[in-house]
């Protein structure tokens, strides 16, 4: 039925091209004529249109007029189709010209097929491959993606552009990545909309790898430098990638804030122009329009515990001067998931409103599985292992979103500190009628932040005050103890933005969100590892490093002596100063590329994070301050009383 369609759409095509059919002849009829032999002179053609097969014709010297027939050489179709055979007639000639455009018969359809697959997925491969180039390229060469745009255009076949005359190579070059470079330039917006998580993930390993790549080239560089030329390579790349990390935190905003707020307290190892840099992300992140956030408010207003008694608007919110008399407009702070305004209730009571920024669950959910991804990408690279690290922060951080499990934590610590005599540090007291899952109204505490008094530019009526400032880090350690080793519930977020100093001398502590209960037998543990490094026991705390979770190994494949782990130990878990402790983690000269941390129990994560923090503030401010010995009583006490239980 196939052929027939062919034949007459040829006929209605090219008439007298091709005569009627007439009975196929056989190949013995043909061979033998009065008894003479005959050599049949053949063309054999598939002729095509687009993927639909017509006709095969044999023509048998220019007199016979043949029926058409299914031919079974494709190579000779190929010799055809290149013009290298001899003896074309003008009529096959046209006819092919015209329709051929493809293969010949079923069998070998069967078997181009599956070559055409494979042809397929070789494409489809090197397709994603110059991707993945191209999106590596733009990261890592940014300057020049704008000129690839220009220059994929400039092959478009519209308008003008038809007749743009490149240079042979540019052309070439430029066609070859043509498709891609579009695809990218239009993807952006169209991922930007649909799908946000890709598109976020996609936005900050656009940023991070130019960083790590730099300061692998920077490492490859220096290693035959002498020391003075090191430090000058070292100093620009600093200054670099402190300029390029603060820009990524500004971009992406939400967890990347709380990584910077970590970094920005570790002068004793993080290079000083990311500190410079950084520390504007403890107090100071850019806030969110104030329309945005009093919508929240008034959301979670007719939530709150006394929301029965409140008025309602048409929408079911709860109006801001229903319950304050004044809202300031702009904020007082901003940090990642949320900001503060201060304002007055109707009674005259001065407070401080912190309010969850919306769509930040979601933003936290992607950042925490690209930090799981960073992991996974340095793993082997760095001398310790980030995945139970990573779990715990990914366990932790969801929980900060719920405000009223942070208002249990700020009710519980600072009545423990107050029944404890720890009169030096003030938290403020929650409203707890005004209190949702996403809102906290608390008294407001009128002070200096720490941000501020240890700011290198700081005003010299601020600095005078640091004196001030080292008696209420040394105080704040102090309570630390408390909290620990008796409680068991403790502030684990104590960076510079959450510390005010207030005007009588004392220490305001904000923010609890980052707080944590420790289980009873991790308590413990802490407790024999602090009196083993206030004892200065060097088998004991190696045995009580053992007994935490924390493994070490000796590269060399030896035994790891138990000084070193003190060492180790005391890093981990003191503030004294420890000069290996000021050694980055990513130098060669660091003691955790000799003796890397193989086994990590994240239960501890969250107190190693507070002593890094503390650690840092310490160094900052020239304290050669042991925790372990102030520890001690507070630790006896907690093995004490577990032994008369």
């Amino acid at each position: 039925m196939e052929d027939n369609e062919g034949r007459e759409r040829l006929r209605r095509h090219h008439r007298g091209l091709l005569p009627r059919p007439t009975q196929a002849p056989s190949m013995g009829s043909m061979a033998k004529s009065n008894g003479k032999s005959i050599q049949p002179l053949c063309e054999k053609i598939v002729l095509f249109e687009g993927r639909r097969k017509y006709v095969c014709a044999a023509v048998v010297e220019q007199s016979y007029h043949s029926p058409l027939l299914w031919s079974s050489s494709y190579s000779e179709l190929g010799l055809l189709r290149a013009g290298r055979r001899q003896g074309v007639s003008s009529a096959l000639a046209n006819l092919l010209q015209v329709f051929s455009k493809g293969r010949n018969n079923v069998k070998q359809q069967d078997q181009s097929g599956v070559a055409n697959a494979g042809i397929l997925v070789v494409g489809g491969l090197l397709t994603v491959a110059k991707f993945a180039v191209l999106f590596l390229s733009r990261s890592l060469c940014s300057g020049a993606w704008p000129y690839l745009q220009v220059l994929s255009i400039c092959t478009l076949p519209i308008g003008p552009l038809k007749h743009l005359e490149l240079p042979e190579p540019i052309r070439s070059a430029a066609k070859s990545i043509a498709g891609p470079v579009l695809g990218i330039t239009v993807a952006q917006p169209v991922v930007w909309w649909c799908l946000p998580d890709v598109y976020r993930t996609a936005r900050f390993w656009h940023r991070l790898l130019p960083i790590y790549f730099g300061y692998m080239r920077t490492k490859r560089q220096v290693r035959k430098m002498t020391p003075p030329e090191k430090e000058k390579v070292w100093a620009v790349r600093h200054e670099w990638g402190g300029e390029k990390v603060h820009k990524l935190v500004l971009d992406m905003s939400g967890f990347y804030v709380k990584s910077a707020q970590i970094l920005a307290t570790k002068a004793d190892f993080v290079p000083e122009p990311w500190i410079r840099r950084l520390s504007n992300h403890l107090d100071n992140a850019p806030p969110r329009p104030f329309p945005e956030v009093e919508l929240s408010i008034m959301q979670q207003l007719s939530t709150c515990p006394c929301k029965s008694s409140l008025p309602v608007n048409s929408r079911g919110l709860v109006p801001l001067d229903a319950v304050f008399m004044d809202v300031d407009r702009t904020a007082l702070a901003a940090a990642s998931i949320a900001q503060v305004h201060t304002g007055m209730l109707k009674d005259g009571s001065r407070v401080v409103i912190k309010v969850q920024h919306f769509g930040m669950e979601k933003v936290m959910a992607s950042d925490l599985r690209n930090i799981g991804w960073v992991a996974k990408f340095l793993e082997g690279q760095l001398p310790f292992d980030l995945g139970p690290i990573v779990k715990e922060i990914q366990a932790t951080i969801p929980l900060e979103f719920d405000f009223l499990r942070e208002v249990w934590f700020m009710v519980e610590i600072k009545r423990s500190l107050e029944a404890n005599g720890f009169n030096q540090i003030v938290c403020p007291a929650p409203m707890l009628d005004l209190c949702a899952k996403r809102l906290i109204v608390m008294e407001r505490l009128d002070g200096v932040p720490f941000t501020h008094i240890l700011h290198p530019s700081a005003s010299q009526e601020l600095q005078k005050r640091i004196p001030e400032v080292v008696r209420a880090v040394e105080y704040l350690v102090h309570a630390y103890g408390q909290m620990l080793f008796v409680d068991g519930v403790f502030h684990a977020d104590p960076h510079a933005g959450n510390l005010l100093l207030l005007a009588d001398g004392r220490l305001g502590l904000l923010d609890f969100g980052q707080s944590k209960v420790l289980q009873n037998c991790v308590r413990i543990k802490l407790a024999h590892m602090i009196q083993a490094l206030a004892n200065k026991e060097d088998g004991a705390i190696a045995r009580a490093l053992l007994d935490l979770g924390l493994v070490f190994e000796d590269i060399h494949g030896g035994v790891v002596s138990e000084s070193r782990l003190a060492t180790m130990a005391r890093i981990l878990f003191d503030t004294c100063y420890v000069a290996e402790a000021t050694v980055s983690p990513m130098s060669q000269d660091s003691l955790l590329r000799t003796t890397p941390l193989r086994a990590f129990n994240q239960a501890i994560w969250m107190v190693v994070r507070t002593l890094v923090i503390l650690r840092g503030m310490c160094f900052a401010l020239k304290m050669d301050l042991s925790a372990t010995t102030i520890w001690l009583p507070f630790a006896q006490a907690a093995l004490q009383s577990e032994e008369n239980s």
